[in-house]
């Protein structure tokens, strides 16, 4: 029932005030890329949208849950060659800008559908692996794919959001996937707390359902993929995306490109060495992981809205410095956990803090000219991943030679230049073109 409230929510797509979408008009919905949609198309849009976000959600979640056990119990693999494979992972994020290049021609919606089916068959193809270089395939296939829609959602998102409510409308979309990563959480819950009772010793009798769920999670990937095709996409918005620069790369987005790069730098980290703390360090099986998730993301679906509200009211500058402040902390607190609940809790903490990176998104749109959105969104994501091969190697050499607290510690240098680097943000100044007119500027 909760989860059909948001979902009539986004169709709506109104403001807190009650307001309808159009701000009170009727007919037309203008939108924060400044083109024109009927009411009918932007709800439409909103249902669509919601709909991906919810199932390609199901599907990372599956496999993000499952990823850190499947490859310790059944692939054999420790932290350090965790990061080794993150780093293959991480190729196609970096070579986004060109991917992305292609991939816009399409379209928007025809690319994100792409983007999603690639990533739903690389999903499924980890259940045919067996061994450490089996998996490289995989998480190629898989990363093209997921990369691709990760910058693709913010720019779909942000192509309906009316001036002004670009946070709310990114932290309702974000909170309807964090429902649907809920749900797959308590799916594999219930299938792992059912495996164990019947079974009694869980890790002995985990591969072959730990398979189907990488299928699964696959079926979920096409399924998002087949949803999102019928997203409208007005004339003006099919021109734009014919005469958009296949890579941006201006001056005036300088500081959004550091913030990507260093909070790519951060992330690295975290998903390299964050789950194998808990299983590695403090032998938390799949069935706790999940359980762990779940907080998380039941957290993040309620929050998820709040948190958008508040960069659309107290601006960009200080939701992230607060968010990152807080990101100083968890990196501090998995470096000296004193045991598994304090481990969790950053886990959990780490996970809520990926909400407001919508800042970051939304100081672009307020920023930059409509046609360079989605080229510099795929370029900020390509900047993120600068670093991809290098931290986790480096991070690996230090688990193996200091220990495993190292390399968050080496990750708070990245969190103390973003916090410094977020006091720059001025977008009332560094505003251009046709963003002239951004709301929110603080």
């Amino acid at each position: 029932m909760a989860v059909e409230t948001e979902l009539q929510r986004a169709a709506g797509a109104a403001p807190d005030d009650g307001r309808s979408p159009d701000g009170g008009r009727t007919g037309v919905v203008e939108t924060g890329s400044g083109l024109n949609l009927s009411e009918t198309q932007a709800k439409r849009g909103f249902v669509l949208l919601a709909i991906t976000f919810f199932v390609s959600q199901v599907s990372i979640s599956i496999v993000l849950s499952i990823q850190p056990n499947f490859f310790r119990d059944v692939i054999g693999m420790n932290g350090a060659l965790n990061g080794y494979l993150i780093a293959i992972r991480e190729v196609p994020g970096f070579l986004l800008i060109f991917v992305a290049a292609l991939l816009l021609r399409l379209g928007m919606a025809r690319a994100t559908a792409l983007s999603l089916a690639i990533m739903g068959v690389g999903y499924a193809a980890f259940a045919l692996t067996g061994s450490f270089p089996q998996l490289i395939v995989p998480t190629l296939v898989g990363s093209v794919g997921f990369h691709s829609w990760l910058q693709l959602q913010n720019a779909l998102g942000l192509s309906l959001a009316a001036r002004g409510e670009e946070g709310s409308v990114l932290g309702r979309l974000n909170g309807i996937g964090f429902a649907g990563s809920m749900i797959a959480m308590v799916s594999i819950l219930a299938l792992l707390l059912g495996l164990k009772v019947v079974a009694g010793d869980l890790r002995a009798h985990q591969e072959p359902y730990l398979r189907g769920l990488f299928v699964g999670a696959g079926i979920a990937g096409l399924a998002s993929a087949i949803a999102i095709v019928r997203f409208p996409v007005s004339e003006d918005d099919r021109a734009a995306a014919q005469v958009a620069p296949a890579i941006t790369w201006r001056r005036e987005y300088r500081l959004y490109y550091w913030l990507s790069f260093l909070d790519g730098s951060r992330m690295q980290i975290y998903f390299a060495f964050a789950p194998f703390v808990l299983v590695e360090q403090f032998k938390v099986d799949a069935l706790s992981l999940t359980s762990i998730l779940i907080v998380a993301y039941v957290i993040n679906w309620l929050t998820g809205p709040r948190i958008g509200r508040l960069v659309d009211r107290h601006g960009e500058r200080s939701v992230l410095t607060a968010g990152y402040c807080c990101h100083l902390a968890v990196f501090l607190g998995f470096a000296f956990a004193p045991n598994v609940w304090v481990a969790a809790l950053c886990y959990v903490a780490y996970n809520w803090l990926f909400l407001f990176s919508i800042g970051t998104t939304t100081y672009l749109r307020k920023i930059s000219r409509r046609e360079d959105l989605a080229p510099s969104l795929a370029m900020g994501v390509s900047l993120s991943h600068l670093t991809a091969i290098a931290i986790p190697i480096f991070g690996a050499a230090l688990w193996n030679r200091l220990g495993y607290q190292f390399p968050f510690l080496f990750g708070t240098v990245f969190v103390l230049l973003s916090i410094v680097s977020t006091q720059k943000i001025d977008v009332a100044r560094q505003r251009i073109g046709a963003a002239g007119v951004a709301a929110g500027s603080r």
